[in-house]
């Protein structure tokens, strides 16, 4: 009944049980949580405290769930002789090791001690007396999730889940997990909903809720689930420091600080308060706050070592490591046993950091290098970042403040398979990042050009100008804002620095699919794949484009500041673009559609993944629908089961012969079984229906390869690529094609127009830089040269062929100069010796015999 929420049936079956002595004594215990649950922690204390010094299990129940309500109303002092009872009996033997019951509860009361290792070391115990009891595990996974171990705190939920799948307070862990860990929105959202069915009073699940809606930017939906919440619990600590966060958000100190009072009214303790507002403030980038705040925290709670964990987190991402290291030793000494600390301060900081790092200062900029790759990077990574500075001081009329760090992780030193372990550790604290650049604010961190194939140009100028943005927004500069700005800036400084996603913001248009100004942070947290991220990226992109065409860089740098004297969106709308939100996006998708109204006409197939079940239901109930049998076909297909799919599609097409999609699907289903007249019939269908295009140009390549009719498949790309110049797809089969055949001005035609769309390809852009150095096409192969330095710096040909270009046009000092970077990468020896002697050719040109001797 009080895992259902039905707590007053809950109450008065719990009041009947007077009988055994000892039993009564765990009802009296469950009585007292029932209380709390309902924000009646008084009562529930005036209840246990008689019973405090009662034997038996009962007893143990009552001194926990004393304890439990101290720590929580902010009486940690109080709590401790009952902890102390709970380490006494453990010592004694009191409660022996086959008490399963027993000991989980000695691992409660050592957790609520803060006696991370006790409490880990008395629920191993706990599990060897007995297997699978939900309670155990429950227990283990709130400390594993605590600690920021995410692995072990899924194994922990997931057995739980196994054994109790409808216990709201498992699915309302699991879904915190999946937020603050893989910042999974819809799967948390999910599970918190999912929590809600079985248990309508689960106030947590609430807090999840609350805590989405905080992220996505929608303060009047958080704050319905926080008073929906409190509503039940009124007293509810972390709901209520939830409150305080959506005043705070939106710029309302008085009622931010009225939230405050009220927490610390009921618990003037709870250093936690911090913590949950603090989590908000730096998802909105307001680094100098958080410090703030934890400062704050640690002042309240000297021992809250997670509060000195996050503390010395954010002033290390602030830039200040020398006291970010001091609070994460604080930290550190306090609990041995929190994974990010662990990492950020005996891995990164006293380990990779001195023995593989090195930093150097230039202008503005304090610059950290891997040992190993410093030497190539300090020639080029100082000289972008002043262009990148100078560029934007003029664009937004405003300088950051200074120094700016620019840190470069991921040396070749370490094993392949951890190559990305020190940057991630340094954004995260934990080792699973899968980013390549990321702003601080005042920091920015980015992987090395040694660590894998990217175009660090790219980054690096992405993530500077998310510096700007911030700091002139006084970190108030909605996120889709700051990532389509940055994205924007690259665009404006190289073309092919842009991602080309044209048909899926189209399809996104077309479908109503992409939110509105107001709504289109939810376009990063709701996303449902790194697809669905892409998208986001390139559709703020050109939202920026957008207003960047219509009104102007000013207005944008107009935006940033009025975001940074605290106005709304819609306030700041109106006041930089003269436009309210909705203007801004109905104004926004007529100039979007107009620029993509090639696609109008064309078949485009967009399947989104669902799960088999689902599909298969909606098959069933709806058997007339052919949509609903292709969904299920697709769902069959991604699970192997062609031929169930075959009988699926046919069920669609025999309800309406034209239909597109079937006839995709059907082509897919023929292509992989080397049907490939079968295929293309399909594929004609739909063009025959009205659908040619891209798509089925493309697809139409994929048969003609089957069948290696080279004629055919090149006939197929060159078409798909007349619909869509914008895709690289067509282009690398063309340039494959003309390679095997021989016809090198073809294969460097389709190469120089694959490096435009595809800025991270160093194959591409090193085999046509190659190609037009023999060519002897020196302006061309000048030009993607210098691009070239951004996606493969670390490649000697490169630098070679570029310096060549250099060369033959007239610039000698920058051939050298190159030559020298050469000469710095990995190379064969009689390379090297090539290499050195183009670089004396190079100085007996600029009248430096001495030195030319030397090479």
């Amino acid at each position: 009944m009080f895992e259902t929420g039905r707590f007053a049936d809950a109450e008065r079956a719990a009041r009947g049980v007077t009988q055994p002595p000892d039993l009564h004594l765990q009802a009296v215990a469950l009585r007292a949580e029932i209380l709390a649950a309902q924000g009646k922690g008084a009562e529930a204390l005036l209840l246990l405290d008689p019973q405090r010094d009662a034997p038996g299990l009962g007893g143990r129940r009552i001194r926990l769930e004393l304890a439990e309500l101290l720590v929580r109303g902010g009486r940690r002092a109080d709590a401790e002789p009952l902890l102390q009872k709970f380490a006494d009996d453990y010592a004694s033997d009191a409660i022996p090791v086959t008490d399963a019951e027993g000991l989980a509860m000695v691992g409660r009361a050592m957790d609520l001690w803060r006696s991370p290792k006790d409490a880990n070391r008395a629920y191993n115990e706990s599990e060897r007396a007995e297997r699978g009891r939900v309670e155990t595990l429950l227990w283990r996974a709130a400390l594993f999730v605590d600690k920021y171990d995410p692995g072990h705190a899924e194994e922990v939920l997931d057995e739980a889940l196994e054994i109790a799948p409808h216990r709201a307070h498992a699915l309302v862990m699991l879904a915190r997990l999946k937020l603050e860990e893989a910042l999974d929105f819809a799967g948390a959202e999910k599970l918190a909903t999912d929590a809600l069915a079985v248990n309508p009073k689960d106030t947590g699940a609430y807090a999840v809720l609350a805590n989405i809606a905080l992220r996505d930017g929608n303060l009047e939906k958080a704050g319905h689930s926080i008073d929906t919440g409190l509503a039940i619990d009124s007293s509810d600590l972390e709901l209520l420091s939830l409150r305080a966060a959506a005043r705070f958000l939106a710029g309302d100190t008085a009622a931010f600080e009225a939230a405050k009072t009220e927490v610390f009214s009921r618990n003037k303790e709870f250093s936690q308060f911090y913590g949950i507002v603090g989590e908000f403030a730096e998802w909105e980038h307001r680094y100098a706050d958080v410090i703030a705040m934890m400062q704050q925290a640690v002042a309240l709670d000297p021992d809250d070592a997670k509060a000195w964990a996050q503390l010395g987190l954010t002033q290390t991402r602030g830039g200040d490591e020398t006291g970010g290291v001091a609070s994460l030793e604080n930290g550190w000494h306090r609990d041995h046993f929190n994974v990010r600390v662990y990492n950020t301060l005996q891995l990164l900081y006293k380990t990779w950091i001195p023995q593989q790092y090195d930093t150097a200062a230039h202008g503005v900029f304090n610059i950290r290098y891997p040992k190993n790759e410093r030497a190539i990077l300090e020639r080029y990574v100082p000289r972008l970042l002043d262009e990148a500075w100078g560029a934007m001081k003029l664009h937004y009329m405003f300088s950051p403040v200074t120094p700016t760090a620019v840190e470069m992780y991921g040396n070749k030193l370490q094993s392949p398979d951890h190559v990305r372990e020190a940057f991630s550790v340094r954004t995260s604290g934990l080792p699973n990042v899968g980013i390549q650049g990321v702003c601080f604010g005042r920091v920015v961190a980015a992987m090395s050009p040694g660590s894998e194939p990217f175009n660090w140009g790219n980054v690096l100028w992405h993530e500077l100008g998310h510096v700007f943005a911030i700091q002139l927004s006084n970190s108030r500069v909605p996120r889709w804002f700051t990532e389509g700005l940055s994205e924007y800036e690259t665009m404006i400084r190289r073309p092919e620095w842009r991602r080309d996603l044209d048909p899926e913001l189209y399809r996104a248009l077309k479908k109503n699919q992409l939110p509105g100004a107001l709504a289109m942070n939810t376009a990063f947290t709701h996303a449902e794949g790194e697809l669905d991220v892409t998208v986001a990226y390139y559709a703020a992109s050109q939202m920026l484009a957008f207003v960047g065409e219509k009104f102007g860089f000013p207005a944008i740098t107009r935006a940033l500041q009025l975001w940074g004297q605290g106005q709304t969106t819609p306030e700041v709308f109106r006041g930089a673009f003269a436009l309210t939100p909705g203007e801004f996006d109905s104004a926004f998708r007529g100039w979007a559609l107009t620029r993509l109204a090639r696609y109008d006409g064309q078949y485009m197939f967009d399947p989104r993944p669902e799960p088999i079940d689902e599909t298969q239901a909606r098959a069933q109930t709806m058997p007339r629908d052919g949509d609903a049998h292709v969904a299920y076909a697709m769902a069959l297909l991604r699970a192997h089961r062609a031929d169930e799919a075959s009988h699926e599609i046919e069920a669609a097409l025999q309800i309406d012969a034209h239909n597109k999609d079937a006839h995709f699907v059907a082509f897919k289903i023929a292509l992989e079984g080397r049907a490939f007249s079968v295929a293309e019939e399909h594929l004609r269908s739909i063009e025959q229906a009205g659908g040619a295009g891209y798509t089925v140009s493309l697809a139409l390549a994929d048969v003609a390869r089957g069948r290696h009719d080279k004629a055919a498949e090149r006939a197929a790309l060159e078409q798909a690529h007349r619909f869509d110049s914008t895709q690289p797809e067509p282009l690398r089969g063309l340039v494959e094609l003309a390679n095997d055949e021989g016809r090198d001005a073809d294969a460097l035609s389709a190469l120089g127009e694959l490096v435009k769309l595809d800025q991270h390809d160093r194959r591409a852009c090193g085999l046509l830089l190659e190609k037009l150095t023999q060519a002897r096409r020196w302006d061309e192969a000048k030009h993607v040269g210098e691009g070239a330095l951004y996606v493969d710096i670390e490649s000697a040909p490169v630098h070679v062929a570029y310096a060549r270009a250099l060369s033959a046009t007239g610039d000698h000092q920058t051939a050298a100069f190159e030559l020298e970077s050469a000469l710095l990468c990995d190379s064969k020896s009689e390379d090297k010796a090539a290499t050195r002697a183009l670089l004396a050719a190079e100085r007996l040109v600029l009248a430096k015999g001495s030195q030319a001797k030397a090479k």
